[in-house]
């Protein structure tokens, strides 16, 4: 609790360091509360399938949405500050997080409108599904690597 407490104290700070233990506490705890509330959401949608014939389940349903993205939204600011403090801490420059958030963002606007991908009609229909296959892999894969940066030892002179 008191490694929270102190990225909740550091929350706009984006300079200093973090190191694997407060960075990878702060993971656990958004884990710990996003995964259940998914669950939730998970097990609404697989007893009631489509909520719309059901008020209840649809307001909890939709409810329960809200809070979670209430939730991302609160913690996105002290979750990319502890995030480049580790990345700092480990000796890597910060601005490296920009690859996944703009493969990412690629990534979630071709899946949004596959469609866009479509305008010729030369273009075989399964074109965009595979180019947006791809993208999700690329994205996956790349957040997989960064992983293993967030898990390198501190150094000393670490970038500033």
């Amino acid at each position: 609790m008191k490694t929270l407490a102190e990225t909740f104290k550091r929350y706009f700070q984006f300079r200093g360091r973090a190191d694997r233990r407060e960075f990878w506490i702060w993971v656990l705890a958004m884990l710990a509360v996003s995964v259940p509330v998914v669950c939730v959401l998970a097990v609404i949608a697989f007893l009631f399938g489509n909520t719309a014939g059901h008020p209840v389940a649809e307001g909890v349903f939709h409810a329960t949405i809200d809070l979670l993205g209430l939730f991302w939204l609160v913690m996105f600011l002290p979750s990319l500050t502890v995030t480049i403090r580790r990345l700092r801490d480990a000796g890597i420059t910060p601005w490296l997080l920009l690859i996944p958030f703009a493969l990412g963002t690629f990534t979630l606007l071709v899946l949004m409108d596959r469609a866009l991908f479509n305008m010729s009609p030369n273009t075989p229909a399964n074109w965009s599904e595979a180019f947006a296959i791809f993208l999700t892999t690329v994205t996956t894969l790349v957040s997989i690597g960064f992983l293993f940066l967030f898990l390198l030892p501190s150094k000393k002179d670490s970038i500033k």
